[in-house]
């Protein structure tokens, strides 16, 4: 169960990593225009470039920080050797978030696809705003059961990041056609009708999945807790 559970934390740091490096070479490092999102986005000429440009560099350089540091707060050895470097990296993935969640709100009202995924992004960033939020307040609480369970949802929300990234690669090939790449009025069209879809299948699945974690984990203490104590 160890080495399965270490195996999946080693998958889920890579993914984060090479979807952080991405994040600030292809927003940040390099013009953004560069990228294919937002050639799409420059299709309408009254889109707002310049404003919602400023945005996207405050949301790649939080998104790309909490999805990096995030996994670190789920390593035990950091939290029971090294307290103090827990609350460092903890107070830094807090303080990504508050960035990128609060520079995502103004973005979802610009993404693609129209109301059905920006309300989705929307959702997204509430709920990832919130979740960091309350899972602040518990440790301030000292509540650390509940501190854990919101990190828990917290980081699910992060990894979006990840599956977003997932989703428009597959339901790109399985429902646009190769045809349609080289045009980039018809693939607008493709790209807005898929991303209704990946704006909520990016994080409502990632949530469901940290819910069972979390009720898992509960499981887990009360059998414990009903084992008899060594004499």
């Amino acid at each position: 169960m160890m080495s399965l559970r270490k195996t999946w934390m080693s998958v889920m740091l890579g993914l984060a990593l090479l979807i952080s490096a991405y994040a600030i070479v292809q927003f940040v490092v390099l013009d953004p225009k560069s990228a294919g999102m937002v050639q799409l986005h420059l299709l309408d000429v009254d889109f707002p470039y310049e404003r919602w440009v400023n945005f996207l560099y405050l949301h790649a350089v939080g998104g790309a920080v909490s999805l990096a540091v995030g996994p670190f707060l789920f390593s035990r050895r950091i939290r029971t050797k090294d307290l103090r470097l827990h609350r460092r990296i903890g107070k830094l993935y807090v303080a990504a978030i508050a960035v990128g969640g609060a520079s995502g709100l103004y973005l979802s009202f610009e993404a693609l696809g129209g109301w059905a995924s920006q309300l989705g992004f929307l959702g997204l960033d509430i709920a990832w705003l919130t979740a960091t939020w309350f899972g602040y307040r518990r440790i301030r609480q000292k509540r650390t059961e509940e501190h854990r369970e919101w990190m828990i949802r917290s980081y699910a929300l992060t990894f979006a990041g990840v599956t977003l990234r997932f989703w428009v690669a597959a339901l790109g090939m399985l429902t646009i056609p190769l045809e349609n790449f080289s045009n980039f009025e018809l693939l607008l069209d493709d790209f807005n009708r898929m991303y209704r879809i990946d704006a909520w299948l990016c994080w409502v699945p990632n949530l469901l999945v940290a819910e069972w974690l979390i009720r898992r984990r509960r499981r887990n203490r009360r059998n414990e807790s009903r084992l008899p104590q060594a004499a």
